[in-house]
């Protein structure tokens, strides 16, 4: 009899301590996945001239504070049942040679360190011309002010670029402005080519012009900087 007490009694112990293992520390937390991208170049519907393209999207945030990778794919079909360019890359933009005269379909999304992705963005969609000589491309806009990297003051700031077009068409301005070195659309189809802003101080701004033709045609300028003290 004693002997079965003292088995009961081992067994005991060992459940007990089987059952606490997890005392103070629980099961790991899930991982989330990234925030999803949002698309920017090339917008939906776009005719294209330029082959070498630049397609950029927003950057993703995660919750975990893994570090983010993104997934493009580029595709002849809407249902991308046929991929033509794939590539993962660190940073919120990526370049492929594409051919003339192709309606492309394109969708990101983005991975964190630890596998687990977003849903892929919304997909959208742009042409290739057939002869790139039939219409040019409006130039690279031109930064006049903030200067890159300038220092400003106040609470309200004007943004001032140029663009030019060789073919004379009449040209709007896409605007893209944040705190981030992936900024947000915050204006669409600008006539004018200067935007006023309201600003805080101890702040970096990031921002870009994407300049359009009335022959959709586009040209995406790079990322522009200033900080308000």
């Amino acid at each position: 009899m004693k002997r079965i007490q003292i088995y009961i009694a081992i067994l005991t112990t060992i459940s007990l301590l089987s059952c606490g293992s997890d005392d103070g520390g629980g099961s790991s937390p899930s991982n989330e996945a990234p925030t999803t991208p949002k698309l920017v170049f090339p917008s939906d519907n776009l005719t294209c001239t330029n082959f070498n393209l630049e397609f950029a999207w927003e950057t993703a945030t995660d919750a975990d504070s893994d570090t983010v990778s993104y997934v493009i794919e580029v595709a002849s079909e809407s249902s991308f049942a046929s991929i033509l360019f794939t590539a993962i890359t660190s940073v919120p933009q990526q370049v492929f040679t594409l051919e003339k005269g192709i309606t492309y379909y394109w969708r990101v999304k983005a991975r964190d360190s630890k596998g687990s992705d977003s849903s892929y963005s919304s997909v959208q969609s742009f042409f290739t011309e057939p002869d790139a000589a039939v219409n040019s491309l409006p130039s690279v806009p031109e930064l006049i002010s903030p200067e890159l990297g300038d220092r400003v003051s106040g609470t309200n700031i004007t943004l001032d670029w140029n663009a030019t077009d060789v073919d004379g068409d009449t040209l709007v301005y896409d605007v893209y402005f944040g705190t981030t070195n992936s900024p947000s659309l915050i204006e669409e189809n600008m006539t004018t080519s200067q935007l006023e802003m309201t600003v805080t101080t101890n702040t970096i701004y990031y921002w870009r012009v994407v300049v359009k033709d009335n022959n959709q045609n586009a040209t995406m300028g790079q990322v522009w900087n200033f900080r308000v003290d």
